[in-house]
């Protein structure tokens, strides 16, 4: 019976071998793969972290990029606007100015534009400035200076428009064009006051 006992013995140790090496491998496999898992999660999660932060850098730069966009539309219609109420105003101060500094300043468009258009021109002005003008034109009209005022009136605050006879040069000298002249130079003077500090 001994004998007996021993190969029992001896199969039951070699079974008990086997079971702890398989249990052992099966534990080796299992902590093989925990360990792949732990380590795909952790590069997912990185991947996600860099994944996020990208993206919010992007909506961080379109939100700074549309504020910084928004401010300078902003900017840009308030210097309109300031520039807008600079030509009314001086629309309005010219509309109302005195009837002697209005003659002088006809005087000196008309000159202006005999430099411009040449001794033999048409001049075109509004209907309030027509006496004035054709006074002006006919003082001014000696030698080989000569000067029409056109029947029709144009609309204008103030000033004139000059033409060659056949009209194919035309110099606008009216207070409103010279404004309109000037707006570039103005509307960079207001943005460097708004600029400064």
């Amino acid at each position: 019976m001994s004998a007996t006992k021993d190969t029992l013995q001896k199969v039951s140790d070699q079974f008990e071998a086997e079971l702890v090496a398989e249990l052992e491998q099966m534990r080796d496999q299992s902590v093989a793969v925990v360990e792949a898992a732990r380590k795909e999660a952790a590069e997912a999660v990185a991947k996600t972290l860099d994944e996020s932060a990208r993206q919010a850098e992007s909506l961080r730069r379109q939100i700074v990029g549309s504020a910084e966009l928004e401010a300078r539309n902003a900017q840009l219609r308030a210097l309109e606007t300031a520039v807008t109420e600079v030509f009314e105003r001086a629309q309005r101060e010219i509309a109302e100015s005195d009837p002697a500094e209005h003659e002088a300043a006809l005087d000196r468009l008309i000159r202006e534009g005999l430099d411009v258009i040449g001794n033999n021109a048409t001049v075109y002005c509004s209907a309030k400035d027509k006496k004035v003008v054709s006074a002006l034109s006919r003082k001014l009209s000696k030698g080989h200076v000569k000067l029409r005022v056109d029947e029709k009136g144009i609309q204008t605050i103030g000033g004139v428009t000059m033409a060659t006879p056949d009209g194919s040069v035309r110099f606008e000298n009216t207070f409103e064009a010279r404004l309109e002249r000037m707006r570039p130079t103005l509307r960079k003077d207001i943005a460097d006051l708004l600029a400064a500090p």
